[in-house]
């Protein structure tokens, strides 16, 4: 991604990097918030969430060094590609693009089960509300799902940004 999040009609907004990574970062955790609350039933001494933590974040990094030394070794601006990565693993091992491809879809898709549910869970009280909310979701991401990934992407990014800049913000004061 570049260093700006929306581009319309050639206009930079977001130029900033740092907005940008505050945007990008308080994004993720509007999406991560549901998920964490509706896990906190599951785990429940402190010890064990300590123990998951170190683990959780010990592989996080090892794939996000991986990823890096991927992209460092391609021969294009990757500023200019959706999906470096998908580009990165073409380059190095042809043969595995499709396996790659796989990997990246059913991650997207227990992504967006897992978020759903999370944030079914944490606003719906009852199983009438639940399936008119999971239906509503359905049909907007139909209609959504005619704009294409990197449109999507800018759009989404900076509004969800800003609602997790809120949403961070009431967390403090509480």
């Amino acid at each position: 991604m570049n260093n700006y999040l929306i581009v319309q009609k050639g206009e930079k907004i977001f130029e900033n990097w740092f907005i940008t990574s505050i945007l990008y970062a308080s994004y993720n955790c509007v999406l991560l918030i549901p998920v964490l609350i509706s896990i906190k039933e599951l785990i429940k001494k402190p010890k064990n969430i300590k123990y998951i933590s170190i683990i959780v974040s010990g592989i996080v990094i090892i794939l996000l060094i991986t990823v890096f030394l991927f992209l460092i070794n391609v021969d294009i601006d990757i500023k200019q590609l959706q999906m470096p990565a998908v580009y990165a693993i073409s380059q190095i091992w042809p043969g595995i693009k499709k396996i790659y491809g796989g990997i990246i879809l059913i991650s997207i898709f227990t992504t967006a089960i897992s978020l759903g549910i999370g944030f079914l869970k944490n606003i719906t009280d009852n199983k009438r509300t639940f399936n008119v909310v999971s239906g509503l979701m359905c049909i907007t991401s139909v209609l959504f799902s005619g704009i294409g990934f990197a449109s999507l992407v800018n759009l989404m990014y900076p509004i969800l940004g800003i609602l997790g800049l809120i949403q961070i913000i009431q967390i403090c004061f509480k």
